[in-house]
């Protein structure tokens, strides 16, 4: 007789059930409540008086907040750029890499997917581009990623320290600077450790899927395995300074963004406020997951102006419009991009066989 197969334990068959039902109910719970909360704030308001509060801004002023917007993106560009240089000893040039960024960003906003969809298109173009293996630049679009939002949280996590402190709520400043340096105190152990072990046990599985597979398989799993020792070559002797530096650079030009916008309706806004509202916004998007932060975002960001003393109507006014901005200049640099990137690909030569075709 053979032996029967023991049952599947219950903690087994509920993590892959909470994974794929769970987090996402998080996540739309905390979608509604930040519309239900805005709603409530903003309820009283007017929609005439709201128009006509975001008809009488100042076109110079919008004008230089659009150029800031741009700016931001141009350092996301270089960050990539220093990192692909140092990883494969290759990157595209500014004006390519910022308008691949932006088809990406783009992509981003209309495809609920895009959060992995994006980062492979992206490496896709600048691999066609500068004629390298997709899984190598691949690898350099995770590093960027990762750099990006290590970047934009940290950054949030210091505006809440600074804002709590600024108060008077000395404890929660106390509390979330402790756990922030825990967090940080920890990353740089797991970091050592996997630069002292010489590999990975990712890198390892890879390389044994690849050997063992074929065909299209063994094409995935080759690029599988090049983009993570991209990346963890990447984590482990990458420039880290400057990218911390530029996604700093990126987290400052948003704030300074809101700041103007706040100007251009004619209510200046103090400059820890907008640090607020601008990073707690950034953290209800990533948070939620919504496509480009769309809606979780905005809300947040009204919620922490009005409690942090803004008028309802100035605080929905310099939210909507500053967001409009920022989705105008994607959809509207981004996709034309992602139209002439695809023809592009398109009309160029035929993809090797080790290389992934596109869908």
């Amino acid at each position: 007789m053979t032996p029967e197969t023991p049952p599947p334990s219950s903690s087994a068959s509920s993590a892959p059930l909470l994974k794929r039902w769970g987090i996402p109910a998080l996540k739309m719970g905390l979608v509604v409540l930040g519309i239900y909360f805005t709603w409530r704030l903003i309820a009283g308001i007017e929609w005439a008086d709201l128009a006509a509060r975001v008809a009488a801004a100042s076109w110079p002023l919008l004008a230089v907040a659009t150029a800031i917007l741009l700016v931001r993106f141009q350092l996301w560009d270089l960050r990539f750029r220093l990192a692909a240089r140092r990883s494969i000893g290759q990157s595209p040039g500014p004006a390519f890499g910022f308008f691949v960024l932006l088809a990406s960003s783009a992509l981003n906003l209309i495809t609920p997917s895009a959060r992995l969809i994006g980062g492979l298109v992206r490496a896709r173009y600048f691999a066609q581009a500068v004629s390298r293996p997709f899984g190598e630049v691949y690898g350099v679009v995770l590093y960027d990623q990762v750099a990006h939002h290590a970047a934009m949280s940290t950054c949030t996590w210091i505006a809440v320290i600074v804002v709590a402190a600024s108060i008077g709520r000395v404890g929660l400043s106390a509390a979330a600077l402790a756990a922030l340096v825990a967090v940080v105190a920890g990353l740089a152990i797991w970091v050592r450790r996997g630069a002292r072990s010489g590999t990975n046990p990712l890198v390892r599985f890879l390389a044994s899927r690849a050997e063992r597979a074929e065909g299209g398989a063994q094409r995935f799993y080759a690029h599988g395995h090049e983009a993570v020792e991209v990346f963890l070559r990447l984590l482990t002797h990458g420039p880290h300074g400057a990218a911390a530096l530029l996604g700093t650079g990126f987290f400052v030009m948003n704030v300074v963004a809101q700041w103007v916008v706040f100007l251009a309706l004619g209510e200046p806004v103090a400059p820890l406020v907008v640090l607020a509202g601008v990073a707690l916004g950034n953290a209800a998007g990533m948070l939620t997951g919504t496509p480009g932060g769309i809606g979780t975002t905005e809300a947040a960001m009204v919620a922490s102006f009005t409690a942090l003393g803004v008028d309802p109507v100035e605080a929905t006014a310099g939210s909507l419009l500053y967001r409009g901005v920022h989705y105008i200049l994607v959809l509207a640099i981004g996709i034309p991009s992602l139209l002439l990137l695809e023809l592009r690909m398109s009309r160029a030569r035929p993809l090797p066989a080790d290389e992934p075709a596109s869908e």
